[in-house]
């Protein structure tokens, strides 16, 4: 924009080429009947300026606060699990402990601590007897989780700690006890859903749902091939053609074991009962066979 020059009837001479000089966005008004030159902002003056951004500030703030309340509302709901870091972080008491070799598998995600059944929280694997097709052939995709899980505690460098896991963003019914474990500082649900063994269970924990995300753009584990979701499989929902074998059978007093389990063989029974997950152990109102004394 070029200054704007208003001169009126008067003598003397001005340097137009130093006036024609000044920034483009003056705008030069010559009042010569006093010989005052009179200079202003063809865009609005920096004390303008200032004003309006005064006035946008409470919105600022506003927007500020707004974005503080949510930041802290999905901390709350995603609050880091206890085993993310055992050495550093956490100062829970754990509730069970023990040494990996001594912790007994059930299936991919449920495990005998201390003589305990518990479920590790966060993540839903595979169901024992399910599986997968990978490229155009079946899996045994369950076994597999189950096996990984049994690999890590065995192979446990440190003792394996537990803690009381979040029951209301468990996705399980019921009151059973769910879990987090971590062996030093690797937590272990974290672990099994990066490897591909297990999907994490919606709402816990939006780093699982990140790890879940990364190992399915890499097609690893269970995210390479076709895969009933546990939950629908649990339901009685099978991919076309697959077994769905039935891994546990009850001991006829009320028990039941998987068949990962050492005792499983020696184990007879005259009960009938088809059981194809441990959830549906319990819905039967069945107990794990408890470890001999």
């Amino acid at each position: 924009m070029h200054p704007v020059i208003t001169h009126g009837s008067c003598d003397g001479i001005y340097d137009f080429p130093a006036i024609f000089h000044l920034r483009h966005h003056f705008a030069v008004l010559f009042s010569c009947s006093d010989m005052q030159i009179d200079m202003a902002y063809s865009k609005p003056s920096q004390r303008q300026t200032a004003e309006a951004q005064l006035k946008h500030l409470p919105r600022l703030i506003l927007a500020l606060a707004v974005a503080a309340l949510l930041s802290a509302a999905l901390y709350l709901q995603d609050s880091p699990v206890h085993a993310a870091s055992y050495t550093m972080t956490n100062s829970a008491i754990p509730v069970l402990e023990s040494q990996g070799r001594d912790i007994q598998v059930i299936d991919g995600d449920t495990i005998m601590i201390s003589g305990q059944v518990v479920d590790i929280a966060g993540m839903d694997a595979p169901e024992l007897g399910q599986q997968c097709l990978h490229n155009g052939s079946f899996w045994d995709c369950g076994m597999s989780s189950a096996m990984q899980l049994r690999k890590y505690f065995a192979m446990a460098p440190f003792t394996v700690h537990c803690w009381a896991g979040d029951q209301d963003r468990s996705g399980k019914a019921g009151d059973f006890p769910i879990v987090e474990c971590g062996i030093g500082e690797r937590d272990v649900a974290a672990a099994m859903i990066t490897d591909g063994e297990a999907l994490p269970i919606a709402g816990y924990s939006h780093r699982y749902d990140r790890l879940s995300a990364d190992a399915d753009n890499a097609a690893i584990g269970i995210h390479g091939g076709d895969m009933i979701d546990p939950e629908q499989w649990r339901m009685g929902n099978r991919l076309d053609g697959e077994a769905g074998r039935c891994l546990y059978k009850a001991t006829g007093t009320g028990r039941y074991i998987s068949t990962l389990d050492p005792r499983f063989a020696n184990t007879t029974t005259k009960d009938s009962i088809k059981i194809c997950s441990d959830e549906e152990a319990r819905d039967k109102k069945l107990v794990y066979l408890a470890p001999a004394p």
